[in-house]
């Protein structure tokens, strides 16, 4: 009974020796490796696995050699953080799977798992840097102020810039865009360094020609190239931005003459006032100005001055001025004012009718009744003288 036991015993226990062997190597093992750019680790006497390249701009990755024993030429993947593994078999069916974990600045760390056992049991190795990788990584912001203005106007330009990344950025040079027929005055081409964190502000005025037709008009995004420590060449750009150009309004001077009515109708010889009244209904100042004045035949200026100078009348301003003009000969007579100034004059007429006197009216008939007075005075004093 006891040797029985004894036996039942011993199967199971061989039992379990053979099948735990099956489990552990049924089991995946993940290994962490560090690799150095240009080196190599051995695995398994069997598969080497050598890196090329590093990436820190942008998304990071690792350019690495997969070759083995039984595979002298291999293959070469990118592998990428937070990527699908890369899975690699050798020549003798020794199958692995590798994760890009970390980068360096000249080294990457890899997560390799496999089903069997793994061993590094050679390496070309050197000294690996694991200090964190500063890249920088710059932001650009445009603004004009105001993005709407007339031909002519000035307006301000506003380029903000933050450094996002955790390294300085360097060699920094400012391509910007610009519009047909503007002008940039204080913008540079090459800006400071940008350290991390930091943000760089800078003004320049944008004048808008006169030339420049109105219309809405896109400004080229400004583009920055900028190095990090490591020399890495990196860019980024603005948004466009749109200015709004308006036709501005145009200052000129423009004067009106009048004069003050009056009686239509006067007596040859009296005096006549006139009333000369010039205003600017412009909206700018006009130099140097100018009145003519044309008197009729039979009419003459008698006090006043008639065709005065003027140094500049202001918008929303007038000059007033009298004279007075006697007609000699019965009428219609016009008078004729102009004002002058640059190129451009108005014209304002003054009329109005001259008549005689009513004794110069009847002065033919009073002459030709006076003998027939006399006569008729005679007759009745001869007709007295006979009566007595």
């Amino acid at each position: 009974m006891n040797g029985r036991r004894i036996l039942i015993v011993v199967a199971a226990v061989a039992l379990l020796i053979l099948v735990l062997p099956m489990t552990v190597a049924g089991e995946e093992e993940t290994t962490n490796i560090t690799i150095g750019v240009n080196e190599y680790v051995v695995l398994n006497n069997d598969i080497y696995i050598e890196v090329r390249d590093v990436g820190t701009v942008g998304i990071s990755y690792a350019e690495v050699w997969f070759r083995s024993s039984q595979d002298a030429v291999g293959t070469t993947k990118n592998l990428y953080r937070g990527d699908v593994p890369a899975i690699y078999i050798s020549g003798t069916g020794l199958k692995i799977e590798v994760t890009l974990d970390y980068i360096f600045s000249n080294a990457a760390s890899f997560g390799i798992t496999s089903s069997k056992a793994l061993y590094v049991t050679d390496r070309k190795a050197g000294k690996v840097e694991t200090e964190p990788v500063t890249v920088p990584k710059l932001i650009i912001k445009r603004t004009i102020d105001p993005n709407e203005a007339e031909i002519g106007q000035t307006v301000k330009v506003t380029l903000t810039i933050k450094n996002t990344g955790n390294g300085t950025a360097t060699d920094i040079t400012l391509a910007e865009g610009t519009i047909a027929k503007t002008y940039k005055d204080g913008c540079p081409s090459t800006i400071d360094d940008i350290a991390a964190g930091a943000t760089e502000r800078i003004e320049y005025d944008l004048k808008i020609g006169d030339d420049v037709q109105p219309g809405t008009r896109e400004m080229p995004a400004s583009v920055l190239n900028y190095k990090g420590e490591t020399g890495v060449s990196d860019s980024t750009e603005s948004q466009s931005s749109v200015l709004e150009i308006i036709a501005g309004e145009v200052l000129l001077p423009e004067l009106t003459i009048s004069t003050d009515p009056i009686d239509y109708v006067v007596t040859c010889g009296d005096e006549v006032p006139m009333v000369v009244t010039i205003t600017n209904v412009g909206n700018a100042t006009s130099e140097k100005v100018y009145v003519k004045g044309d008197l009729p035949h039979g009419v003459r200026l008698k006090g006043g001055e008639l065709e005065p100078i003027y140094e500049s009348i202001k918008p929303d301003k007038s000059e007033e001025y009298e004279v007075t003009l006697v007609a000699n000969e019965e009428g219609e007579h016009v008078v004729e004012m102009n004002v002058m100034w640059a190129d451009e004059e108005a014209t304002a007429v003054f009329e109005f009718r001259a008549e005689k006197s009513g004794l110069e009216k009847y002065y033919v008939y009073i002459i030709a009744a006076i003998p027939i007075l006399l006569i008729l005075l005679w007759i009745i004093k001869r007709r007295r003288e006979y009566s007595y």
